[in-house]
């Protein structure tokens, strides 16, 4: 029988803050806007009982709540408007007594997917790959892991001018980086930015901070600054700066070591020659610190030797085990050799058979599905060569689209593959909880998706392909979602059932990244996966013509998009992305298959708790906060 910890019903991310407030309160708020002031202090006592303060001011009047905690962290959180916020509604789990005693072991073993990208630099690694940098990194904010709420991390509080214009931050004081590279400041941040925004930059999110809405950082001391997006406003940039996207913060200091000169050695406003010594081995502020990265093997960290501000992880060693293999994967899980990873869903009764656990992430946290390949229709784009019919423009290509959405059984697919843990999906990357998503839509499901396979023949035969054509599937594995080849599979039989010939093409990820960056992609069909996230960043992701994907780009689309990013009004903004999207939708430019929750197997001998939130950075984050049991 399957158990879990915490076994909640699909949880729901809600962007639920109108920024508009954020312009009317910054200008004239009233004398009495409160002011909110978090202070934890570490202390470690002899019982393990938890003390929280929580200082509540409004002038006049002064209320202290007071209750018991493990331990406080200093946190100072300063808001003067109010900034986005990403609550998640979910059955909280059920609070676990802190164990005492000693741990069952003193190694933390993770073992995950290889990742495509594999190198120390954050430069050199794309956003599932973060997962192996995440146990040493820090950024700006933070996520609570728990709810989903951006909270502080690097930065103890900021505050977003009434034009979305400009970010004052506030930096934690007392912070160290690894290896005795000194104590964090604004020229690290500084650094980070730089570093993180310049033109050979390979991160997924580099462009945002360098082009669209741009930096630039103004330095008031060394833990006070204001960050300036230079091209338009940015209603959610608090979401961009947290962990859930952010620049990591790097070491200046130690990058500094390539330019002996100083800063007339800059290349684009840092140490470009300092990349090598980083690389081998880089400074950062978090709980664990750098030991070892082999390609393709694994990443070896050891937890810091001082009290660290944030958390000491309960785990003296971490090591993250890189295996592509799924069953190799179980195999190393079930023989106790790795504590913590990823198997396909297929796998799961495998591994509670062998007395293995399931946990799920806090959130729903991915969204899967396939793309058609070449659906060039913004007038900025020149596709690369000929459109495949189901991106010829007009009603052709819509008919050859709803053809091929209507032959998938995605109801079979969900019970096959994904053991009928995937919820509904009606556009490829949206998320339901956010933007993007009108009830409306429904009354037009069966018509546009709905499976009925002799109304997909119809359309190919109304279409012009009586006799079909050939449809190329690339295949690949991505992490969060191990069984992307298992369902194209699926759909190639669904599709050759409608009188479509498929052909089945393994690749390996990072060459078929290069076709899409390229604007190559009209040969073929592909899956993929993107966490739940708000409209802005999918469509910034996938549906932007200045972007490496160009899942679908339209001049419409373009249009509606600028509008929504240059204005500070939370109302025209949510407009035009419901034209966005429903331009994808009614268009039938995607093939949305499922929101999925993300699971991790734990072995309950060792890990008493583990709790993740899914959506930063590889799905597998926060492992430097896992309970350990203890005996």
């Amino acid at each position: 029988m399957s158990y879990r910890w915490w076994k909640a019903p699909k949880v729901i991310l809600i962007t639920s803050l109108s920024l508009l407030l954020l312009a009317i309160l910054a200008c004239g708020g009233t004398a009495a806007t409160p002011i909110v002031v978090e202070k934890e202090v570490i202390k470690e006592v002899i019982k393990e009982v938890v003390v929280e303060k929580e200082v509540i001011k409004e002038v006049p009047v002064e209320v202290i709540v007071e209750k018991e905690v493990i331990k406080e962290i200093i946190k100072e959180v300063v808001i003067a408007a109010p900034r986005s916020e990403f609550v998640i509604t979910a059955v909280p789990r059920e609070a676990k007594k802190a164990q005492v005693g000693k741990l069952a072991t003193d190694k933390l073993v993770a073992v995950l997917q290889t990742p495509t990208k594999q190198s120390t630099l954050d430069c050199q690694v794309t956003g599932s790959a973060t997962v192996n940098h995440r146990p040493s990194v820090e950024y700006l904010l933070g996520v609570d892991h728990s709810t989903g709420e951006i909270i502080p991390m690097l930065a103890s509080s900021w505050e977003a001018s009434a034009d979305l214009r400009s970010f004052k931050v506030k930096l934690r004081k007392g912070v160290q980086f690894h290896d005795n590279f000194g104590e964090f400041n604004a020229a690290d941040v500084v650094h980070s930015m730089a570093y993180y925004t310049n033109d050979t930059c390979k991160a997924s999110y580099s462009d945002y901070f360098r082009n669209n809405p741009g930096t630039d950082i103004e330095v008031i001391n060394d833990h006070e600054l204001i960050i300036n997006t230079v091209e338009r406003p940015a209603l959610i940039y608090d979401y961009w700066l947290s962990e859930y996207r952010g620049v990591p913060i790097s070491s200046r200091a130690q990058f500094d070591q390539g330019c002996p000169q100083g800063s007339s050695q800059y290349e684009q406003g840092y140490c470009r020659a300092g990349t090598a010594a980083v690389d081998k081995n880089p400074s950062r502020t978090g709980p664990y610190e750098y030991v070892n990265f082999e390609k393709g093997v694994s990443w070896k960290y050891d937890r810091v030797t001082y009290d660290h501000w944030r958390v000491n992880p309960d785990f003296a060693e971490l090591e993250i085990k890189m295996v592509k293999e799924p069953a190799t994967r179980l195999a190393i899980l079930l023989a106790r050799e790795g504590n913590v990873g990823s198997v396909p869903r297929a796998l799961n009764q495998e591994a509670l058979d062998g007395g293995l656990e399931l946990v799920d992430a806090s959130v729903e946290a991915l969204t899967t599905f396939m793309i058609f390949g070449g659906n060039y229709f913004d007038s900025s784009l020149e596709a690369a060569y000929d459109p495949m019919p189901w991106a010829i423009r007009g009603e052709v290509g819509k008919k050859v689209r709803m053809a091929m959405n209507k032959a998938l059984d995605r109801d079979k697919i969900n019970e096959a593959i994904f053991d009928g843990q995937g919820s509904k999906q009606w556009v490829a990357s949206l998320h339901p909880a956010f933007d993007g998503y009108y009830p409306a839509w429904d009354d037009k499901w069966e018509e546009l998706y709905g499976y009925d396979p002799e109304r997909a023949k119809e359309l190919l035969v109304e279409a012009g392909f009586p006799n079909g054509f050939e449809v190329r599937e690339k295949l690949f594995v991505l992490s969060g979602v191990p069984e992307q080849p298992d369902f194209m599979e699926a759909a190639a039989g669904m599709w050759e059932a409608i009188g479509l010939q498929p052909k089945l093409e393994e690749v390996e990820f990072s060459r078929w990244r290069e076709k899409y960056r390229g604007l190559e992609t009209q040969c073929c069909v592909y899956p993929f996966r993107g966490p739940a996230a708000p409209i802005a960043t999918r469509v910034h992701f996938y549906f932007s013509p200045e972007r490496f994907f160009r899942a679908a780009v339209t001049d419409t689309i373009t249009e509606n998009k600028n509008i929504a990013l240059n204005t500070t009004d939370p109302k025209v903004a949510s407009s035009r992305w419901k034209a966005v999207a429903d331009e994808l939708y009614f268009e039938v430019l995607t093939m949305p298959l499922f929101t999925l929750p993300v699971q991790a197997v734990i072995d309950p001998e060792v890990i008493s708790e583990y709790i993740f939130l899914g959506p930063p950075g590889g799905s597998y984050n926060n492992l430097e906060n896992i309970k350990g049991v203890r005996n």
